[in-house]
């Protein structure tokens, strides 16, 4: 399990995203967990774009950064003409169906061709398109082997929108005001599903879309680390926990990460190392 978010606000996109990895056996018993996952991406290096994955976390014996990292180099590279993004040109929807062809239609199709039920695999990517002054986020998600769907999720004229995918409960009470729990019991207790969304969806939200970009990063380290401590202290394994990994993507100041965790030291790796 994993916990990845995504808040649009005015001034731009906030990424965050816990660092465990659960793994587990044909029959879904948890073997381990690993608290050092990457899932905060920049798409292309100088480009206000970045990708949130979630679910499976790795493909072909290799880590998703790894592979994303493969992905980089393509779309980083303009005499690649049907991988290369052009700076001038290209969209965030670009980017997102890049990733959809080299991920599902090469990688995921490939692995789990004949599997029954496959494994969920997906990702938010967002930033901003070329010469746009407002960001917008995309999914693309795993639907079965060779399919994968590529979806504009939050448009550019959306003043704000929280997005994640995961362990979402703490998220939703904290966000929306509300539990999926109280939903349950509503359309249970006999409500229809469209009333129940209708009058929990009346509660007031916690975010504004003039909240300033340090607000809206504070915001999605809270969700996050909450959730890490709620799943701390729920029965079962610990599939969210910390270290958080951010990055906010801004119209000026472009893709800048916030926290990121490193295996290496930095200070012994720099180039007058």
């Amino acid at each position: 399990m994993t916990l990845v978010v995504a808040l649009k606000v005015g001034d731009g996109v906030v990424l965050g995203a816990d660092s465990a990895s659960t793994i587990v056996d044909s029959s879904n018993n948890v073997l381990n967990s690993y608290f050092n996952a990457e899932k905060v991406f920049n798409l292309v290096k100088g480009l206000p774009l970045g990708t949130l994955t979630y679910g499976l976390g790795g493909l072909q014996n290799r880590s998703m950064s790894s592979i994303l990292k493969d992905l980089r180099s393509r779309l980083s590279n303009a005499r690649l003409a049907e991988w290369g993004l052009d700076r001038t040109t290209y969209t965030v929807g670009d980017a997102a169906q890049r990733l959809k062809r080299f991920v599902f239609d090469d990688l995921y199709s490939a692995e789990f061709a004949s599997a029954a039920t496959p494994p969920v695999l997906g990702f938010f990517v967002a930033g901003y398109s070329a010469n746009a002054t407002s960001s917008e986020i995309w999914r693309v998600h795993a639907v079965q082997p060779g399919a994968a769907e590529v979806t504009e999720i939050v448009s550019r004229d959306m003043p704000w929108s929280a997005q994640w995918e995961g362990q979402t409960e703490a998220c939703v009470r904290l966000i929306r005001g509300w539990s999926w729990e109280l939903l349950k019991k509503l359309v249970d207790a006999g409500m229809p599903h469209k009333d129940a969304m209708e009058l929990l969806d009346s509660v007031p939200d916690v975010v504004h879309p003039t909240m300033p970009i340090q607000d809206a990063i504070d915001l999605v380290h809270y969700v996050i680390a909450t959730t890490c401590g709620f799943v701390r202290f729920a029965p079962g394994p610990a599939i969210v926990a910390e270290p958080i990994d951010s990055a906010a993507i801004t119209l000026h100041e472009g893709f800048k990460w916030i926290r990121r965790k490193h295996y290496f030291d930095p200070r012994l790796n720099s180039a007058l190392s």
